[in-house]
């Protein structure tokens, strides 16, 4: 009932109350007290279910839907309709946010000593009052969302609600999670394995129960809301399965390394004794990719599953457990989670020799020491390779096809140089490009010279010139000839 968010208190009604604050108080205590005959204030009890000694309703409007004298209207017909002339209830019409929203207070019994139960019924029952009302204004942005075929309900408790705003909900934690896991699952079997695996309990029969380490109690997934009914998330990760990418292969992981590296390792093709260690990576890399691994504690996890699935068959095999039929399929088990563990390893070494020092930095460094002399060769003159500047003598900076004859370097001076080898990009037209980025005073008309080729700067790009160091060749004037005397 602040004045501030309800227009100075007219947006304020009361069903069998008053509408002064203190006097409305009064009036709830007594019902509340006459029919649960327990004191209002009275100390709430240490064990069991705290009395419940008013509901409190919000019913929210899209923003510019209506105005708040129709909402204010629209919720006093909704508490008359949903509950009936006989309870005492408080609207009050909120305008402070971008979405104008009652807020109803509901004393838990009616005059004539009812109670009302919330149960999931009753609520259901009193959202549909709501929306039958909003029709019949006109208004009905949230049920025409709920009637979209995709649409998923996403309801919680009140204390779930709470438990959530203050970040100690257990049933968020596991919410996250399964969401991170259904991006990459190929399965629900896969997704639940995978949770096994990280150290949660699953607990599978008629409904499936997920309790995450150090949690009381399991929960079923159900609980957690309708986006994770097993027949919602079943249907959730099938459609994430449509909408992956497809795993990279090999040679496009190895791209993609080159890529994060310098400009001499890239242009150059790698010595034959160190690809092992650059294939390691990029399998691990593939792993990472396929797997979405985000952190060290998902390979940590994924390393501690596979040793119990490892120790596991291991045991079986020993106690004599597996069937003679059986023993081929579990030895290929077998192999398989060890290849994992070993992958998993790998991938963990790899991130402990990073957190000691830069990894990428050190393999760069190992793969430029054993570069084949050859190779050593080719980097120093990349790194040698110079380009230059040529301006035009007569300050004549004209588009190509507008020169009466082709440039050459007599008609040009040469201005700046700089190194080719620093300049960005991989193909010749993204070096140049990045030149002009770099120098803008390079203009139309000029020439850029790598090694023996020139390029002219035009209009539209850069176009290269035949001949241009050549110096260009004076016609030698041809005696008139005249006409001999008769």
């Amino acid at each position: 009932m602040n004045p501030e968010k309800t227009a100075e208190r007219t947006l304020v009604t009361g069903l069998n109350l008053e509408t002064d604050v203190d006097t409305a108080m009064q009036q709830l205590t007594m019902t509340y007290e006459r029919y649960s005959r327990k004191k209002l204030n009275a100390k709430p009890p240490t064990k069991g279910n705290k009395p419940v000694k008013a509901f409190h309703l919000i019913q929210s409007f899209a923003h510019g839907e209506c105005s708040a004298d129709e909402a204010h209207a629209i919720g006093m017909e909704w508490v008359r309709k949903a509950f009936g002339e006989d309870y005492q209830a408080m609207v009050c019409t909120h305008t402070d946010k971008d979405h104008i929203h009652n807020h109803v207070l509901l004393c838990p019994y009616s005059l004539s000593g009812k109670k009302f139960n919330s149960k999931w019924k009753t609520l259901w029952d009193i959202r549909n009052a709501s929306d039958g009302i909003c029709r019949e204004h006109g208004i009905g942005i949230m049920e025409q969302l709920r009637s979209q075929p995709d649409h998923e309900p996403n309801s919680m408790s009140y204390g779930e609600w709470l438990h959530r705003k203050l970040g100690d909900s257990w049933k968020e934690r596991i919410r996250v999670r399964i969401d991170m896991l259904a991006e990459s699952a190929s399965s629900l079997d896969d997704l639940l394995s995978t949770l096994e695996g990280q150290g949660y309990t699953i607990k599978r029969g008629k409904f499936i129960s997920v309790k995450a380490p150090e949690q009381g109690r399991a929960v079923r997934l159900k609980t957690l809301g309708a986006r994770y009914e097993e027949s919602r998330l079943a249907r959730r990760i099938e459609k994430s399965i449509a909408n992956r990418k497809p795993p990279k292969s090999l040679d496009e992981i190895i791209d993609d390394v080159m890529q994060e590296y310098s400009y001499e390792t890239r242009k150059l093709k790698f010595a034959k004794e160190v690809q092992d260690d650059w294939e390691n990576l990029s399998q691990q890399l593939n792993i990472i990719n396929s797997e979405q691994i985000t952190s060290i504690g998902d390979v940590e996890g994924k390393l501690t599953a596979v040793r119990k699935k490892i120790s596991e068959i291991e045991n079986s095999i020993k106690a004599g457990e597996i069937e003679a039929f059986q023993i081929e399929q579990y030895s290929d088990m077998l192999l398989m989670f060890r290849q994992q563990e070993r992958d998993y390893q790998s991938i963990a070494d790899t991130y402990n020799e990073s957190s000691s020092g830069d990894y990428i930095s050190r393999m760069v460094t190992e793969v430029k020491a054993r570069m084949s002399e050859q190779e050593k060769d080719k980097l120093r003159h990349l790194q040698e390779q110079k380009y230059e500047i040529y301006l035009p003598n007569d300050d004549n900076y004209a588009a190509l096809a507008e020169l009466k004859r082709p440039p050459t370097i007599d008609n040009y001076t040469m201005s700046y140089s700089g190194s080719w080898f620093d300049a960005e990009g991989e193909s010749v037209v993204q070096k140049l490009e990045s030149i002009c980025n770099t120098n803008r005073n390079i203009a139309v008309g000029m020439i850029i010279k790598v090694g023996g080729t020139a390029y002219f700067v035009d209009t539209m790009g850069f176009k290269q010139i035949i001949g241009f160091e050549k110096p260009a060749v004076e016609k030698k004037s041809e005696p008139k000839m005249t006409k001999p005397r008769r």
